[in-house]
């Protein structure tokens, strides 16, 4: 008799644990509603209902589909934390317990209520309970240096970062695949207990059917050819005829600068030309017989200093032209135009190279035949 009533007074805690839980999230669904509208939030209600009572009645398979639709509408920690209970029972620690660490980080409201107390209690017990049935997993790969490597777990992509790191698993059985372009697809089978530490390798082989066929093998395949083989394990490496690029055209930038500067030069001396026999003219009735009074000193050095720059921004000019049309006809761009583009240009028949040398008052041009 005692026993029973007992149990009933444990189902009455029950009944009205689930029933604060409820109407917590009823209360929870009303602040975020601000933001959803009411069918979204009558629906999350309803889901979450549904969930945590096929989870107090130990039915996780059927109420975690539900507990997980409820969350992503309306964030609730009595929700997450019942979600993260069913999937340590279903045997999904890893998830299982992340879910239930982001429930205890969040920190208690002021009074809280004796459910969303209940809940964090729960959540840390379930806590403290599977995190030494974690197990672990480590993966090495060999591949070789700039493969382009993909890793699953489960069918899940495992970035390649977290390679030779232990990774945390659940107990049971696991599929590891490792793949890259080019390369066979590596496969590994195993099974962890609970705590279990395994370390596995897999190693990519080249695939050798994976290379394009070349233009000579193609030409090869469309003549008769007896049954086809099967390939052997490791081929031997066979020489690939490196299809013949097109020849890249010539740069004549060089050649562009170096005209930019003759031109300029030429419009320099132009310039202080002109100055320069302005100041002649006006200097011929100032210095009869060639003979100029002290008072136009002035004028005569401006005058010879406007025809010594003159001459040698001509000189520039001149040697800048020169230079350009020779490195115009002389650089080439590929083998394939190496005889047309170092052949001498008409007028330069001969010329092997030409440089430039400039100095105070001076210009020369200096060529190698």
């Amino acid at each position: 008799m005692t026993s029973r009533r007992q149990h009933l007074s444990w189902s009455r805690v029950t009944i009205v644990a689930l029933g604060a839980g409820v109407l917590q999230l009823s209360f929870l669904a009303v602040a975020n509603a601000e933001e959803d509208s009411a069918t979204e939030t009558a629906a999350a209600r309803a889901l979450a209902v549904d969930g945590l009572k096929l989870a107090q009645a130990g039915k996780c398979e059927d109420a975690i589909p539900k507990l997980e639709r409820a969350e992503k509408l309306h964030h609730s920690p009595i929700v997450l934390s019942r979600l993260g209970e069913c999937q340590v029972s279903e045997g999904k620690l890893v998830e299982g317990t992340e879910m239930l660490r982001k429930v205890l980080r969040e920190p208690l409201p002021a009074n809280p209520s004796p459910a969303l107390s209940k809940a964090y209690e729960r959540a840390q017990t379930v806590l403290d309970a599977a995190k030494p049935k974690i197990s672990g997993l480590t993966i090495s790969i060999v591949v070789p240096p700039g493969a382009e490597l993909h890793l699953a777990v489960d069918g899940v992509a495992v970035a390649s970062t977290l390679l030779d790191t232990e990774l945390p698993a659940d107990p049971g059985d696991h599929v590891v695949e490792a793949s890259a372009p080019g390369y066979l697809k590596a496969t590994s089978r195993l099974t962890l207990g609970s705590a279990d530490k395994k370390n596995i390798t897999l190693r990519l082989e080249a695939d050798p059917n994976a290379q394009a066929p070349t233009p000579a093998s193609a030409a090869l395949d469309a003549s008769p050819t007896p049954a086809a083989q099967p390939a052997p394990r490791n081929p031997v490496a066979t020489a690939v005829v490196a299809p013949v690029l097109p020849p890249a055209s010539p740069s004549h930038a060089a050649a562009y600068v170096s005209w930019s500067v003759g031109l300029a030069g030429v419009g320099v001396g132009t310039a202080f030309g002109l100055m320069t026999l302005k100041d002649k003219h006006d200097l011929n009735g100032q210095c009869p017989d060639n003979t100029c009074p002290k008072s136009s000193g002035g004028a005569v050095d401006s005058a010879k200093r406007n025809g010594n720059i003159s001459n040698i921004a001509f000189g520039v000019g001149g040697v800048g032209l020169l230079l350009g049309t020779v490195l115009y006809f002389s650089i080439g761009g590929s083998s394939a135009e190496t005889h047309a583009a170092t052949a001498p240009a008409p007028g330069f028949a001969g010329l092997s190279h030409a440089r430039a040398m400039i100095g105070p008052g001076s210009v020369q041009l200096a060529a190698e035949f």
